[in-house]
């Protein structure tokens, strides 16, 4: 007989493995139906139709029949009992975490060259300010006045720039490889103790070669890598500490790791709270309740560290972090179009309130109920809200993890032709491709593996990672959605995986091999198995809900698509070729002949130098502080353009972030501020602006 504390654990197991089991099943479904991802080129969220259903269905079929064929192979069995030799399966182990690390290197030294955007480059200005001292760094608008959740990695930098200098991103990007083989080695790990084979704990080693996403991100000068470094840590030692008894060591581990993980970014807070119930619950069921100290340790550390730090930072510059914009606004924005990714709202309601973060919770909570009251007037506009809003976060197989190198290949001249290659849409859709077959069997093996758990009587860390996985699933519908936010919940799911496609394959095997199996079997039905049908008939349900709203999505993706691959790849990367043309101002009413010019191209970047017969030296168009001039050749920024074939016919001339060449009839070329093409690459996004600005528009006739 059963305990009540025993069978008060069995519920809340139940609970959570089939909310897993219901999720990956409802992802399992959309993934299949559909995927939301970004093209590069384009900038902005589009659901793309990259393979059919069924070339889908085939090709996870055709996984798993290898997976049967492999499993029954006498010759490859007997490679899978030399694992079982701790030496060589830690050999083994070791190679993999070395070909993981080659991937992450060859990747930062391909993209090193690209400089840091946006809240990237931000956090590293703030570290930079921190070390002069000025103390307006904590202050809105700067970024730590509005988002102080990134003190901590920027605290990281200021210390680590006493020896390495600032912006070394060379440094902080090998630091980073140095990591992400242990995040999988750890998973392993937990897999191990949770039952899985070294077999199988070394697949989760392979699907880290396989899985570019969390390799790419080490080019993210973020805190992301080193967070979730930490947090896995502490999610294998908190699992030493469930199975065994803790000591004051095993404990001051956890909390200090899942602390320098909400640090480094306030997101691992889901892990905290995951570690936390987790604990609590073992805890509890095996009567250690002197030790129930440990879960709410967990918990407060990381508030404390963050308090601990915001002293300190206010010490090294003499002044008070600002509280930043309101938890609200986010939740505000991840209700509001588009499907709930960043729309400014925070940063925006923020200013218009005058930095006064009580009167922009008001405004959001206003935001939030008026939005509630939309959904429950209007259920239709709700459920397609929500099935874009998880597409985003879930269906894109490449995490949005490209995109950062595809943009910022157009801004600096410092990219090399290899980047230019691979941030390009052939190679990012190729790369999609065996991402999107990978991540389907992911959330099949989940599924699978959270029924087997389901039937354990005693607690495992398999419970641990289900939590971990359904919480970040379940928060970011509530928060701000993004695919990139969604990689470290997508990481902690391959453990089990990787445990329900080994299940599978042993079970289709065994089935194969003793055709017998299932006769004369007595089917019984358990409150567990109703459990699992409810939830996956919901699941079901809910997906087939939201298919209209995926099909018609679908139907404008495929053919926004087949138009970008035929007429939009044109306008964007390298539109005109190589070679001599006469560059005159599109402008209605100029009437001059224009201007001889050759165009040299590298790398989706273009010089153009002037054909002048009188002249024996080479002169090219130059950026001489906003005015276009002649000038000798120099290898510098100030003679490198990005050219845009516009739709109308015409061409923009861009250089920098935001800036274009201008004609002036009375003060001649010069260079102003031009849309942010980096993020808007598609020319057909801007030419509204570029009817109502024609001065900025030119053509170019090629010369025989």
């Amino acid at each position: 007989m059963l305990s009540k504390k025993s069978r008060l654990y069995l519920f809340f197991s139940a609970v959570v493995t089939v909310l897993s089991f219901a999720v990956c099943l409802y992802l399992f479904i959309i993934c299949f139906a559909g995927t939301y991802r970004k093209i590069s080129d384009i900038g902005s969220d589009r659901i793309l139709f990259l393979n059919s259903i069924v070339v889908l269905l085939i090709a996870v079929f055709a996984f798993l029949g290898a997976g049967v064929y492999l499993y029954k192979t006498q010759r490859l069995k007997g490679i899978f009992i030399k694992f079982e030799d701790e030496n060589r399966f830690l050999r083994v182990k070791n190679i993999l975490k070395i070909l993981i690390f080659i991937e992450c290197i060859v990747l930062a030294a391909v993209i090193f060259g690209i400089r840091q955007r946006v809240d990237q480059y931000s956090v590293q200005y703030s570290a930079y300010g921190l070390s002069w001292g000025v103390a307006e760094v904590l202050n809105p608008p700067r970024h730590l006045g509005v988002y102080p959740n990134n003190i901590g990695f920027v605290l990281a930098l200021y210390f680590l720039s006493f020896i390495t200098g600032h912006y070394n991103n060379a440094v902080i990007m090998l630091f980073f490889s140095v990591l992400v083989p242990f995040i999988y080695s750890d998973l392993a790990d937990i897999g191990g103790k949770f039952g899985l084979t070294r077999k199988s704990q070394i697949m989760i080693m392979i699907c880290g070669l396989v899985f570019l996403p969390l390799q790419t991100k080490v080019t993210f000068i973020y805190g992301d890598i080193p967070g979730l470094f930490f947090a896995v840590r502490a999610m294998k030692h908190a699992a030493d500490i469930a199975q065994n008894k803790s000591s004051i060591k095993k404990v001051i581990t956890v909390v200090a790791f899942i602390a320098a993980a909400y640090a480094f970014k306030n997101n691992f807070l889901i892990f905290a709270i995951a570690i936390a119930l987790y604990l609590f619950v073992e805890l509890l069921r095996n009567r250690r309740f002197k030790e129930l100290y440990i879960p709410f340790a967990v918990l407060a550390a990381p508030v404390l560290l963050n308090y601990c730090l915001k002293i300190i930072v206010g010490a090294i510059v003499g002044g008070n972090v600002s509280t930043g914009a309101s938890k609200f606004s986010w939740i505000a924005m991840g209700m509001q179009e588009p499907a709930g990714t960043f729309n400014g709202y925070n940063d925006a309601t923020y200013f218009e309130a005058g930095y006064d973060v009580n009167l922009q919770t008001e405004w959001s909570k206003n935001a939030i109920s008026e939005r509630l009251s939309y959904f429950i007037q209007n259920p239709n506009q709700a459920l397609g809200f929500y099935i874009r809003k998880i597409m985003v976060q879930w269906s894109d197989p490449t995490f949005s993890t490209f995109d950062f190198c595809s943009r910022n290949v157009y801004l600096y001249n410092s990219a090399s032709p290899l980047v230019w290659f691979i941030s390009g849409p052939a190679v990012i859709s190729a790369v999609s491709s065996v991402l999107k077959i990978f991540q389907v069997l992911m959330f099949l093996g989940g599924g699978v593996f959270s029924i087997r758990e389901m039937k354990r009587k005693a607690g495992t860390p398999a419970l641990l990672l289900f939590i971990t996985f359904i919480g970040g699933y379940f928060f970011h519908i509530l928060w701000e959605a993004s695919s990139s936010y969604a990689v470290p919940y997508f990481v902690v799911l391959i453990p089990l995986g990787v445990a329900g496609i080994s299940e599978s394959v042993k079970r289709i095997s065994e089935i194969m091999i003793q055709s017998g199996l299932m006769k004369n079997k007595t089917i019984s039905v358990s409150v567990s198995g109703m459990a699992f049908f409810i939830a996956g008939t919901t699941s079901f349900l809910l997906a087939a809900a939201g298919i209209g709203t995926i099909r018609q999505m679908l139907i404008d993706g495929q053919n926004e698509y087949r138009t970008y691959f035929a007429e939009d790849i044109c306008r964007t990367r390298n539109p005109v070729e190589a070679g001599c043309y006469m560059l005159k101002p599109a402008v209605e009413g100029y009437d001059g002949e224009g201007f001889e010019i050759e165009l040299d191209r590298y790398a989706g970047k273009y010089r153009m130098r002037i054909n002048v017969d009188s002249v024996e030296e080479e002169l090219y168009l130059t950026n001489d502080r906003g005015q276009v001039k002649v000038d000798w050749c120099s290898y510098d920024e100030t003679q490198v353009f990005v050219i845009l074939k516009n739709t109308n016919g015409t061409y923009s001339i861009c250089q920098g972030m935001d800036n274009a060449f201008v004609y002036d009839s009375e003060k001649g070329i010069r260079v102003e501020e031009f849309t942010d093409y980096t993020y808007v690459f598609d020319s057909s996004e801007y030419s509204e602006f570029i009817a109502e600005h024609p001065e900025m528009t030119w053509e170019l006739v090629p010369v025989s």
